[in-house]
């Protein structure tokens, strides 16, 4: 079986519905209906999941799914479809905003923090979700929304340049 992104461009290729290419199931479709409507685009989800609480390890990054959005949509926010992945959260730091197992569509072109924000930041082997917020001297609060279990830590200048941003959180969404 193809990796998922690869599937997609073989269906694209072929003129076929990426659904039947993988499952055999549904209509075939044709060249004049190829496999994805022209104004969706195929993001990855990548088997990675952002600590929402004290740090999940990061460990696979091949993509496990494809997650269709409006191409429009993201063009009106300044996602480059090629910088943008689907992680998951895990915990429970940014509740009631992030919950675990909310989904994430995260930018990865976005690698300083330049205004606050909810940003993916790499600490050794950890992601870790946080609001983030820039001070005037430049140094950062790291912030969880549910302050009562998790209090806000700062950062310093110094030690800010050696954070590792591995995107900003663009939106999310969440079964119900």
């Amino acid at each position: 079986m193809p990796r998922a992104d690869t599937a997609a461009r073989i269906a694209k290729a072929e003129g076929v519905r990426l659904e039947w290419l993988v499952s055999g199931e549904g209509p075939k479709g044709s060249q004049e209906s190829p496999g994805l409507a022209p104004d969706l685009t195929l993001i990855p989800r990548l088997d990675v999941e952002a600590a929402a609480g004290t740090g999940s390890l990061a460990v696979n990054e091949e993509p496990v799914a494809l997650l269709a959005f409006d191409t429009e949509w993201l063009r009106r926010r300044g996602i480059n479809p090629k910088n943008a992945h689907v992680l998951t959260a895990r915990g429970d730091s940014m509740e009631p905003t992030i919950r675990s197992g909310d989904i994430l569509l995260v930018d990865t072109s976005i690698d300083r923090i330049e205004d606050a924000g909810i940003y993916i930041v790499r600490v050794g082997g950890l992601l870790l979700l946080k609001r983030i917020h820039v001070k005037m001297n430049r140094s950062l609060t790291l912030i969880s929304d549910n302050k009562e279990v998790y209090p806000p830590e700062e950062i310093s200048a110094d030690e800010a340049v050696d954070l590792y941003v591995a995107g900003r959180v663009m939106w999310f969404g969440r079964s119900i």
